[in-house]
């Protein structure tokens, strides 16, 4: 757990571990990285996926030519299908969670407080926060929840959704960049 030592605010703490003050700069990154959701970090990891994975596949030397591209393929599709129904289902969950706790008639846009607190109020009790964090987190109790909800059905999108659709893309992948390879090879001839 990361936590603020007392003598200083600006000072985290792990465990041991005590590291010196951040800087204005590094704490206006931490502020705003607390604010993504689980959605755009699949999206942040997925993009980092989608470019990294590959070109480490592409740059093993350790495996023939053929292998090192049907590997890059696949890393590919994957990274490609795993986002998007990553995205998907937690974008689902969170707005299915939102409408559930939102006033009635907002369409999800309003958070009914007084609903989650009462749904779930032994545990915010047992934080004793301070009015405005108890507010805070209030207010993230949907997302957590339809996150949290959205990984237990990933569980199940990843048999039944991403590993079909993975295939299907691959084959696809590997028909667009032969057609891209056949180009490149005759561009040359006369």
């Amino acid at each position: 757990m990361i936590r603020k030592v007392e003598s200083n605010n600006n000072t985290l703490n792990f465990g041991a571990i005590k590291l010196k003050p951040l800087d204005e700069k590094a704490q206006n990154i931490l502020a705003k990285a607390d604010n993504f959701s689980s959605v755009h970090q699949k999206l942040i990891l997925g993009t980092f996926g989608l470019i990294a994975q590959p070109a480490i596949d592409l740059a093993n030397k350790d495996v023939d030519k053929d292998t090192r591209k049907v590997s890059a393929l696949r890393s590919a599709a994957k990274a490609i299908i795993g986002t998007a129904t990553g995205l998907a289902v937690r974008s689902i969950t969170i707005k299915a969670t939102q409408l559930k706790f939102s006033k009635k008639g907002s369409g999800g846009k309003i958070l009914d407080e007084q609903k989650i607190y009462k749904q779930f109020k032994n545990g915010f009790d047992s934080l004793r926060l301070e009015p405005d964090k108890l507010s805070d987190a209030i207010k993230r109790t949907p997302s957590v929840i339809g996150s949290i909800m959205g990984l237990a059905i990933m569980i199940f999108t990843n048999f039944l959704v991403d590993a079909p659709l993975t295939n299907m893309t691959m084959e696809k992948l590997d028909k667009f960049m032969s057609k891209l390879g056949d180009k490149e090879d005759g561009e040359g001839e006369v």
